[in-house]
């Protein structure tokens, strides 16, 4: 269930919230979320799906209309409830502090959820009946259906590149413009020497699909940067139903969850998610724990929102930057310092990418 607050409900609490000193810069903010909601066992999903850049009045208005459609954080407990709640602590016995109260009397902020089977007969454990009939076990793993929908159309940009020296992955990143690495394309020659096959996958029963192959356009857009280890290339031909992906300049947390679509040893294409998540990230690289293999080089690496934070490019024992222990990992170029550079070398792919 979700709650969905009337119109001038809607307005005051925005207004509430808005007003509020932890909400007047973009760092507070994060710093309020994540103190309202510290301990919840949606916390991290829920963090993941917000965007607390802009003005304070206008992060409230997204803050609250998210909370009113991301449900519950546990059984019977609604977010914008742990919202409500915890704004009560910090405003005391003020005139607002009042009305929030009289709120959380009107909405049904907590529910008391039922179970499919209660506990068996022969239970013999130390917890009441109420308590283990039904249950998050481990990690919550529960996720909005939405996402798969989501993830289904962003793989539709994400295709297999064919080198003359071998497989890499790519993706579109704006109408006409796919970027995969420089390892995998270093070169103009090497662009239009290669094949770009698209819906390379298995489908629902098994069989191949059918795929779209596509090539260089001859001439076009070309930009590459080695130290970043990436590569902008046009392609011919590009039909308008294959929607390019969104880089977003976003610098990932510690412990965010991330996803990779990606053609892994050239095979077909494949996703790895959810059990994935930033071991160190800056404007300029991101490490993760996540499933790749030689072939997946040039695949986006996604949030939870499937937008394209970095490109994946190695794996291995990998430094981490300013250090000196290598760990086990995936590593990627942020989409910060590809945004930023192709900014300052490549006006008219970054045009692209903006328009």
């Amino acid at each position: 269930m979700s709650i969905v607050l009337e119109q001038n409900d809607f307005e005051r609490l925005v207004g509430i919230l808005g007003g509020m000193p932890d909400f007047r810069t973009a760092q507070g903010r994060m710093d309020f979320v994540t103190h309202v909601f510290a301990g919840t066992p949606r916390r991290d999903d829920l963090i993941a799906s917000l965007n607390v850049d802009g003005t304070p009045q206008a992060v409230a208005v997204r803050f609250v209309d998210r909370l009113q459609t991301f449900g519950q954080d546990e059984p019977g407990r609604e977010t914008l409830g742990v919202l409500v709640n915890k704004m009560l602590s910090y405003l005391g016995g003020t005139e607002d502090a009042r009305y929030l109260r009289e709120l959380m009397t009107r909405y049904p902020f907590h529910t008391r959820p039922t179970a499919d089977r209660g506990a068996p007969d022969d239970w013999a454990g130390q917890e009441s009946p109420d308590q283990v009939t039904e249950k998050i076990i481990g990690e919550n793993t529960l996720r909005d259906i939405a996402l798969l929908e989501v993830a289904l159309e962003a793989a539709q940009a994400v295709g297999r590149v064919k080198t003359s020296v071998g497989v890499g992955t790519g993706f579109m990143a704006a109408p006409g413009l796919l970027v995969t690495n420089n390892h995998v394309i270093a070169d103009r020659w090497g662009a239009e020497g290669s094949v770009f096959d698209f819906n390379y996958q298995l489908d629902r029963y098994g069989a191949v699909a059918p795929v779209r192959s596509f090539a260089a356009r001859q001439g076009g857009l070309f930009y590459t940067n080695a130290e970043l280890d990436f590569t902008f290339i046009e392609l011919a031909g590009i039909p308008l139903d294959l929607p390019p992906l969104v880089l977003k300049a976003e610098r990932a947390r510690k412990d965010q969850r991330v996803n990779i679509i990606q053609h892994p040893g050239g095979h077909y294409k494949k996703i790895s998610m959810q059990n994935n998540f930033v071991a160190y990230a800056d404007e300029r690289t991101l490490q993760y724990t996540t499933s790749t293999e030689p072939g997946s080089s040039g695949a986006p690496v996604f949030n939870n929102a499937f937008e394209v934070i970095g490109i994946h490019h190695s794996g291995g024992m990998l430094r981490e930057p300013g250090g000196r222990q290598r760990y086990l990992r995936n590593a990627g170029t942020s989409a910060i310092a590809v945004l930023d550079d192709v900014k300052q070398n490549a006006s008219e792919i970054a045009e692209r990418l903006m328009g």
